[in-house]
């Protein structure tokens, strides 16, 4: 004859147990993911901006580069209407400044902000070739 386990009194005690600590370790951990894409969107978003800017700033330094208005221009094509940038060539300097305001993933709270505002100045020597 085979006897058979009883399985009600064996689990009864752990039945629906989990549900509370699993809902709050996804909470948890669905908050750690959005705000490490947050930070992962924001290192990017100022890499990009930053290394356009600087870029913008070498080609009107060059000898037969653009102008500023132009370097200006391409600037805005790629990034858009966001982010002010201004450049101008001051003697044999050609400063470029970009001020960002970042964006947030999280629904704002407060006027804090976890980056606040991107704002860099770059200086670059006009390039002169020697003969």
């Amino acid at each position: 004859m085979v006897k058979r386990a009883s399985s009600s009194s064996a689990t009864r005690g752990e039945r629906g147990s989990g549900i509370l600590s699993m809902s709050l370790g996804l909470v948890v951990f669905f908050t750690l993911l959005v705000f490490a894409v947050q930070v992962m969107y924001n290192l990017y978003a100022t890499s990009v901006i930053t290394s356009l800017a600087l870029d913008a700033a070498r080609d009107v330094a060059e000898r037969d580069g653009p102008t500023s208005g132009e370097a200006e221009a391409e600037f805005r094509q790629h990034i858009g209407g966001d982010v002010s940038f201004d450049i101008v060539v001051i003697g044999d300097t050609v400063q470029a400044s970009v001020q960002w305001e970042t964006r947030s993933l999280f629904p704002s709270i407060s006027d804090a902000r976890a980056f606040g505002v991107l704002d860099r100045t770059f200086e670059v020597r006009v390039e002169e070739q020697q003969e």
